[in-house]
């Protein structure tokens, strides 16, 4: 049912090359197209492309740290997750629909806040299950430039049950309504235990086609004073 690992086995490799190279720089997948780079904190790059050969909307994000590619996701034009693959362990989800509540860009926008419900079949080392999540977006209103860029600043909350008891992450992220993208922010994970985990995903630099830094697989912010990454179970921004 799963068929992202050629991809993320690719992207590994692709990672593992350029890394040798003088100025290392991402690949995507034959035949697709890059359309964004974006520079986050947490020593975070992220890259974002499409593929003619899959529906129209969709798109592709590889997230990269100083060690590579670490993060592929796929979503649609409604933000949907669609698909997810950790490329560092055997953890990979699909999309389970219909959704009792899809995502719904559209909404959010057009009413300032959408509630979601929807179920990911998982695979955790060759483990398979299911995992629904619930939450909400919500446009605050406040706005925020960041690199030239007008962003919208919203607040979000989702959780899941696990074994050992409820897994919450809330906080607060950036939407761009002309791109149509949800950037990270500074985001929290209480954890079924109590612990409570928080990091700052928030971008610094977007970068087009044909500018500096296009594809660069070097992430520039905080590298020197990281924080292991939260252990959310998927990545939006």
């Amino acid at each position: 049912m799963f068929d992202l690992g050629k991809m993320a086995a690719a992207l590994v490799l692709v990672g593992t090359s350029a890394s040798a190279q003088t100025a290392p720089t991402f690949v995507v997948p034959a035949g697709c197209s890059a359309f964004l780079t974006v520079q986050s904190r947490q020593c975070t790059v992220s890259h974002y492309w499409t593929c003619p050969s899959e529906p129209e909307g969709t798109f592709w994000r590889a997230a990269l740290d100083s060690d590579g590619p670490y993060y592929l996701s796929q979503s649609d034009e409604n933000y949907r997750w669609l698909r997810g693959y950790s490329l560092r362990s055997d953890s990979q989800s699909e999309l389970i629909v219909p959704e009792a509540d899809p995502a719904n860009l559209d909404e959010l926008f057009e009413t300032g806040t959408d509630a979601m419900e929807f179920t990911l079949l998982r695979r955790d080392a060759g483990i398979e299950f299911e995992r629904t999540y619930t939450g909400f977006d919500t446009i605050t209103g406040a706005t925020v430039i960041i690199d030239g860029e007008e962003l919208l600043l919203t607040d979000f909350a989702y959780e899941y049950e696990t074994e050992q008891g409820t897994s919450r992450t809330s906080g607060n992220q950036f939407l761009s309504q002309e791109r149509r993208l949800f950037f990270g922010g500074i985001e929290t994970v209480t954890l079924p235990s109590g612990e409570v985990l928080e990091a700052d995903y928030s971008p610094r630099e977007f970068i087009d086609p044909g500018e500096e830094g296009f594809l660069s697989m070097l992430p520039l912010y905080d590298c020197g004073d990281v924080i292991s990454a939260l252990p959310w179970s998927e990545d939006r921004g």
